[in-house]
Parts: structure tokens; C-alpha cells; sequence
């Protein structure tokens, strides 16, 4: 962290983890949750299963693609997403996601407030890379990060 708070991150450097297969990068978050937001690297291995359906009640998220492609289903929309496009999730949005192709993905996430960078910090905690998680864990880690899951995936 440099002077006034300010953290300046180069290539590959920030907090990383697991979660399943896919690898984060934490490159920074605000340190007032309530009206912040937090900032990740997020690389899906291809072929690995995204979430389920589910929308969030309590933040909202955003991607923007950096390298490969990935179908989003946004409700009942599927659209795929490559290198510059953008995506907006508001709060109560229906979604989920998966790589496409046989290339793994890469994007920038924003979570806001930046709170909801715990749901996955602490998916990343239940979810083995080599076999099913815990199911009730998960869903009572959704639960507290007001997270409702919808079914299945669509993608």
C-alpha cells in the first residue's frame, strides 16, 4: 500500500487463490465495504463448469473480458462474450456463466459493495479442484451473502 491508501498492483501481483479449478488474483478493494467495491483477476479454466443460476440481493457485478470467450446467461438470454466486451450485472439479475471453447477465460471482475468479494473468497474455501463440494455448505454460504440459487446451469 503506497501513501493516502493508494495500492498500485503490476502484472500477476495481488492476494491469489483457488476456487475449483479457475484461479483469482485480488488486485484491490476498498476498505469501506458499505459504498465500495473490490477488483479481480479471474481466470476460468475451459471445460469447467460454471455456478448454477442465481442472482444476488445485496451487490451487484461486472465483468470485462480480457482474453477467451464466455457464454452468460442472463435469464433466459444467452449471449457469448469475447475480448473488450463488458458485462453488468445488477442486483436481482438471473445469471450464471461458462467458458467457451477449449481456451481458458480471463476478465477483470468488479464486485460493489466490495463485500461480495467474500462469496467467493470463501467459495474458493469449499470448492475442491478435484471433486464435488459440500452442497449444504455451499448453499448456506449463498445464503449469507444473500445469493439465491435459481437451478441448474443454462449455458
Amino acid at each position: 500500500m503506497s501513501a493516502y491508501g493508494v495500492v498500485i498492483r503490476d502484472p500477476g501481483e495481488g492476494r491469489d487463490f483457488a476456487v475449483g479449478v479457475d484461479r483469482v488474483v485480488v488486485k484491490g478493494a476498498t476498505a469501506h465495504e458499505g459504498d465500495g467495491f473490490s477488483v479481480v483477476e479471474y481466470e476460468a479454466a475451459a471445460g469447467a463448469p460454471g455456478p448454477p443460476l442465481h442472482l444476488h440481493r445485496a451487490f451487484e457485478e461486472c465483468w470485462y473480458i480480457l482474453e477467451g470467450e464466455v457464454d452468460f446467461s442472463l435469464g433466459e438470454e444467452v449471449r457469448r462474450v469475447g475480448p473488450g466486451g463488458f458485462v453488468l450485472v445488477p442486483r436481482d439479475a438471473p445469471h450464471t456463466f461458462r467458458v467457451a471453447g477449449a481456451a481458458p477465460a480471463r476478465w477483470l471482475g468488479i464486485f460493489s459493495p466490495a463485500n461480495g468479494l467474500g462469496l467467493i473468497e470463501e467459495l474458493g474455501e469449499l470448492l475442491p479442484a478435484d471433486g464435488p463440494p459440500d452442497v449444504d455448505k455451499v448453499m448456506a454460504l449463498f445464503a449469507r451473502y444473500q445469493t439465491e440459487v435459481l437451478g441448474g446451469p443454462i449455458v
